[in-house]
């Protein structure tokens, strides 16, 4: 079919709308991005707070084309995602890698940190420059080290580096990304790393701001926090919960205790298409970490985080395919809703006082969270069956009589009044809608009291 040669006036309207959804997006968040006052949360330069709604892109830079790095974003940035992880340079899950498909090499000779390629850097500052523009921050791990230091990662190198060759090459990559405000460095990368090789993310972050690198920097290790992983190190500006626990509430509950106080997120778990996950599972750890303190988490997809190279886990759909997954439109249905409310000012239940009996266990455990002012609360029921289920709430907590709404964290759809506003005093015992339209019975409730 022939191209059109007069543009009419539908397409000028779609493209014009297009270009405007585009400049809205970017216009999202003003990067760089802080960590706030009180030391809970991420804002942008503009004082607002930041919520993380991430995806993982590992291997974007090394396995994919300008032309599909920005269908990629431009998906994700129209879904709601305002985060991803991205390796700079890929040691094993890229079809060529550490080569990009065009065959361009990270380093001028292999390996060799002190020769690095100024053609592959280049296209690698262009991606993160896309993600700038559509308003979405790039968590950049220089060096990815590997799972125990293994061969998918840089590990060997860094060491052989050593640690003058290792701050070297991070400053070199400081200098290079210096100017893209919409970087959050991330050190390490699936290591659970001992205090004798803590050693590789320090100089690699001391290297990065001899290079003049400003932005905020935070930690990948291996099943273990930032600071478990490099120690309670000052360039640590943000704290990560990497768990793949069956109560994923432990481990989220301890973070968010830990002092000195850093914000945190929940940055590996369960990846959807890996693990025999369930969509269930992956709405419950997301909700979880974001009423346990979290100031956002990340989502993770086989294949879109390898962008079907090479991969650990077999997989039928391409990753064009598994952008319109179920849990590409969970976890941005989350964000919505949560930036709709003053997400930042919730505290964790952790002291049981808003949610009494009936909050189950495991799996099944429902997690409550209230903020300060006794206004506003959020409690997420996870999926036990389809049946509506049962759960008391303390309606003291509140400072005037309360409205409850239910929110369905599996669908798009209206919020369901539970009825007419209830006393703030006592206890009151609600039942969940039931099915959420999935054949399961995962529910958010939303307690407002003016």
């Amino acid at each position: 079919m022939p191209l059109d040669p007069q543009p009419r006036p539908a397409l000028l309207l779609a493209v014009v709308l297009a270009l405007t959804t585009m400049e809205t997006n970017a216009a999202t968040a003003a990067f760089p991005l802080r960590v706030s006052a009180d030391r809970h949360y991420l804002e942008d330069s503009d004082g607002q707070p930041f919520l993380v709604v991430g995806d993982t892109a590992w291997s974007l830079v090394a396995q994919l084309s300008e032309d599909h790095i920005r269908h990629y974003i431009d998906d994700r940035a129209r879904r709601g995602f305002n985060a991803i992880i991205v390796n700079l340079i890929e040691h094993k899950f890229a079809s060529h890698a550490p080569a990009r498909l065009d065959g361009t090499q990270p380093f001028l000779k292999q390996a060799d940190f002190s020769q690095p390629n100024p053609a592959y850097f280049a296209f690698a500052h262009r991606a993160v420059e896309q993600a700038r523009h559509r308003g979405i921050s790039v968590w950049l791990c220089p060096a990815y080290l590997g799972w125990n230091g293994g061969d998918e990662g840089f590990f060997k190198e860094s060491v052989a580096a050593g640690p003058v060759g290792l701050r070297q090459y991070g400053r070199f990559v400081g200098e290079y990304f210096k100017d893209l405000p919409n970087i959050i460095w991330m050190m390490g990368g699936d290591f659970a790393l001992s205090p004798t090789n803590r050693w590789t993310g320090n100089e690699l972050a001391a290297g990065l701001r001899d290079g003049g690198a400003k932005q905020l920097m935070t930690a990948h290790g291996g099943q273990t926090s930032a600071l478990d992983t490099f120690g309670d190190q000052p360039w640590i500006a943000i704290d990560t919960v990497y768990s793949y626990a069956t109560n994923l509430y432990v481990p989220l509950s301890a973070n968010q205790a830990r002092q000195p106080m850093r914000p945190f997120v929940l940055i590996e778990t369960i990846y959807e298409g890996e693990h025999d996950s369930r969509p269930e599972q992956i709405r419950r750890q997301a909700w979880w970490a974001m009423l346990c303190g979290a100031c956002g988490q990340f989502f993770g997809n086989n294949p879109i985080w390898h962008f079907d190279g090479p991969t650990l886990f077999p997989h039928k759909d391409t990753w064009q395919q598994a952008l319109d997954s179920v849990g590409s439109r969970d976890i941005p249905r989350l964000g919505n809703f949560l930036a709709a409310r003053p997400w930042h000012q919730l505290v964790p239940d952790s002291d049981g006082k808003l949610l009494g009996s009936g909050p189950g266990s495991g799996p099944t455990q429902a997690v409550a969270a209230r903020t300060r002012d006794h206004k506003l609360a959020m409690i997420y029921i996870p999926a036990d069956g389809k049946n509506p289920r049962g759960l008391t709430v303390n309606f003291d907590e509140f400072a005037a009589p309360v409205t409850t709404k239910w929110f369905n964290p599996a669908r798009d759809a209206e919020l369901i009044a539970h009825g007419d506003a209830l006393p703030n005093r006592g206890s009151q015992k609600l039942r969940t809608p039931g099915d959420n339209g999935t054949g399961l019975n995962d529910w958010v409730l939303l307690l407002e009291s003016r």
